[in-house]
């Protein structure tokens, strides 16, 4: 693998722009007292999740401590405005032209989504904790904004460059180098419990195993459903006639439903810890925030894990049927003269693949939205950092960000060896 000269430059690149990103970490974020800063979030679990999500570091005070957030948000806006506007549906039929306009669009809407999300982060320290950030002049405020805003842009700037020029999504390697930056402290300050209390010990080694076993298997389970191609005769010439099969995956979606809903519910946080601030303790918008904070923040209240479990299922279905059209696949097939045996070709085709696309995604969402709320439940009973700071969203996250790599790494393997041949 590594033996090829292409590939040598792919993985290289991918991993000089990781780089890049921990170097844009140590960066420090102006007007901001970084040891107060510390100390507030690295005890705070929407900390840990928004670390999750983002690849960014809220208990870190540099220019990238918000992380993807506002260019994943903006990707979730986008593709659901993509099914509701017709001119948008369009340019997704287009093709590559197609799809960079909708990325254009993507980059678009994230500048306004930073500012307003650096904003937010600001009014919120200021209110509720002004020991974190002192007295600002309003040019130390704009310089905060902007250069979050900043922030935020290089990375999706990154994240782009990876999916382009590197090994897999961007998106998901700035988020997986996120989680691994925050595995050495999350494990410090559980080390003492977990080394004293065997039994924990060897609980949570048996359930990372076998959850990574799980995820393996459900990631790489496929239904293969038969296609045959028709025989053809040009002039003396016989073709096709040859059977092959459609690969159909169990988690045809991958992480990216669970980033997405782990993006989406950190949202209202935000949101509601605004009009906290912002608002008298005696308004109506303060209570009802009150409220709603205590159900977006609580990893321990049900509504909390319900909401959750919900969102992981109804993106796993969008992003599938997002990522694999069944009636694009059915018209393929008919193009190029392959059938299902025993099923007509069109739209009887399409219908047959969707059923079985359905089937499958439901077992998939179960499963994503099991494992991402597991180690949730356990906390209740543990209390320990590692499972909100490393639980099953980031479990997901990171041994699928590693199979996807895998998977791409021998698609380029297979490809580079077919074009030694010609």
């Amino acid at each position: 693998m590594l033996k090829t000269p292409d590939i040598r430059k792919k993985i290289g690149f991918t991993l000089l722009m990781l780089l890049a990103f921990r170097l844009l970490a140590a960066i420090p974020l102006p007007g901001i007292n970084g040891d107060a800063f510390k100390e507030f979030f690295g005890d705070n679990p929407f900390g840990n999740i928004f670390t999750l999500v983002t690849g960014g570091r809220l208990d870190n005070p540099s220019i990238v401590a918000i992380g993807l957030a506002s260019y994943i948000n903006a990707s979730i806006i986008v593709q659901l405005l993509t099914t509701v506007i017709p001119r948008l549906e369009e340019l997704s039929k287009e093709g590559e032209r197609g799809r960079q306009m909708i990325s254009q669009y993507t980059r678009y809407l994230t500048v306004p989504l930073s500012i307003m999300q650096s904003l937010v982060i600001y009014t919120i320290l200021k209110k509720q904790f002004p020991n974190l950030i002192g007295e600002p002049s309003t040019l130390e405020v704009v310089t905060m904004v902007l250069s979050l805003t900043a922030g935020t842009v290089l990375l999706m700037w990154i994240s782009e460059l990876i999916s382009e020029e590197g090994v897999g999504n961007g998106a998901s390697f700035i988020i997986f180098a996120g989680i691994m930056a925050s595995l050495p402290g999350l494990v410090s300050r559980d080390i003492d419990t977990i080394i004293f209390d065997k039994v924990l010990l060897v609980s949570v080694i048996i359930g990372a195993l076998v959850m990574i076993g799980g995820i393996v298997f459900i990631t790489e389970a496929t239904r293969k459903v038969p296609i045959q191609y028709a025989r053809r005769v040009r002039g003396r010439m016989l073709y096709g006639g040859q059977s092959t099969f459609l690969p159909l995956k169990i988690n045809q979606a991958g992480v990216m439903p669970v980033i997405f809903a782990a993006s989406l519910l950190s949202f209202p946080q935000i949101i509601t810890q605004f009009f906290i601030s912002a608002s008298n303790p005696s308004s109506f918008f303060y209570k009802l925030s009150e409220k709603l904070t205590l159900i977006y923040s609580n990893e321990k209240l049900w509504l909390y894990n319900l909401l959750y479990f919900l969102l992981i299922i109804i993106f796993t279905f969008f992003y599938t049927f997002v990522t694999l059209k069944p009636d694009e696949q059915a018209e393929n097939l008919k193009k190029s003269g392959g059938f299902v045996p025993g099923i007509r070709p069109g739209k009887s085709t399409a219908k047959y693949i969707t059923s079985i696309v359905i089937r499958l995604t439901v077992i998939g969402a179960l499963f994503l939205a099991t494992v991402a709320l597991v180690p949730s439940l356990a906390r209740r009973d543990t209390d320990l950092a590692i499972f909100s700071g490393i639980g099953g969203t980031s479990i997901l996250i990171v041994v699928g960000v590693i199979l996807d790599s895998i998977r791409r790494l021998k698609s380029m393997v297979v490809s580079r060896s077919y074009e030694s041949y010609k």
